[in-house]
């Protein structure tokens, strides 16, 4: 087997790699490890299986390899799924019991460079999208990121929004509580906060938002079905995008696009100019051959 690191790691400032990360997943039930630095999460399946989960893992070792190996044998694991965070040719690979697998996180996603100035991200945009911000803007829509300790009042809310928008859009939801314990997560350098669209005192849309390091990522957004015609999420998204440049965030994740899976919001996305991203293709690493076979079947016919 080839030696993969021979360098001094790569470390990466993915908020999935966090330490607060962590923790919401201790608090969600699951254990973890720490890897040369790196997060390893299991997750469970039914009949008492699991697999391992490396999120946004920026390179392998054989070190590495050797010790979740031993985890595996331990907590009798199926695979590791790596969502890799680096670029493809950092992962070719020559180890045996591995293939190409479908991704937890996003594979492809949108970032805008947050160092430039709001002339230039405006001038970026499409001009349709352009226009949106602007109108929303001229109907009155009202942007304001909820106060911590104002979670509770605004949390039902969301959830509202959010299956409304599951059921138009149709995409799979977590729990309520995980998107509770998701805002509460607060850290050094590392924050969830939920940012509202609203007009006339009715909430429109609105988006949770990590700030980690120097970026920050849009990971959950809803809109309503009414009063579409406004506009709301072009705004909230802009002053999404001047608030973080504002604290001095370098980039704007917008987390997230596939043309064939989710037409509407790419498009959505694409509007707001940066630069396309592209990571390499998941793996999973197989510890136990005939019952992941298994698994992968169970998977197709649920």
């Amino acid at each position: 087997m080839q030696e993969f690191a021979n360098s001094k790691p790569n470390i990466t400032h993915s908020f999935l790699q966090s330490y607060e990360w962590e923790k919401l997943q201790e608090a969600l039930g699951r254990k973890n490890w720490r890897i040369e630095g790196h997060l390893v999460i299991q997750h469970d399946l039914p009949q008492g299986f699991n697999y391992l989960y490396a999120p946004h893992l920026p390179h392998l070792t054989d070190q590495f390899l050797h010790q979740i190996r031993n985890i595996a044998l331990q907590e009798k694991s199926l695979f590791l799924k790596i969502d890799p965070h680096g670029k493809t040719e950092e992962w070719e690979m020559d180890i045996r019991g591995w293939q190409f697998s479908d991704f937890l996180q996003p594979q492809k996603t949108i970032i805008l460079d947050l160092t430039k100035t709001e002339n230039e991200l405006l001038k970026e945009m499409h001009p349709k999208t352009r226009y949106n911000v602007h109108l929303a803007e001229k109907h009155g829509v009202n942007v304001f990121k909820c106060k911590t300790h104002d979670i509770k009042e605004h949390l039902d809310m969301f959830w509202d929004l959010l299956t409304e928008t599951a059921g138009r859009d149709v995409f799979h939801l977590h729990v309520k509580h995980y998107y509770q314990k998701l805002l509460t997560l607060q850290g050094q350098n590392f924050s969830n906060r939920l940012v509202v669209a609203e007009h006339r005192g009715k909430a429109l849309a609105a988006a949770i938002i990590n700030y980690y390091h120097d970026t920050a990522t849009y990971l959950h957004g809803a809109s309503a079905s009414i009063n579409r015609e406004i506009m709301a999420p072009h705004l909230l998204h802009w002053k999404i995008i001047q608030d973080a440049k504002k604290d001095g965030f370098k980039k704007y994740d917008l987390w997230g696009i596939d043309e064939e899976k989710w037409p509407g919001v790419t498009r959505f996305k694409l509007g707001f100019g940066g630069q396309v991203i592209e990571y390499p293709r998941s793996i999973d690493i197989i510890f136990r051959p005939m019952w992941y076979r298994a698994y992968k079947v169970l998977r197709k016919i649920v």
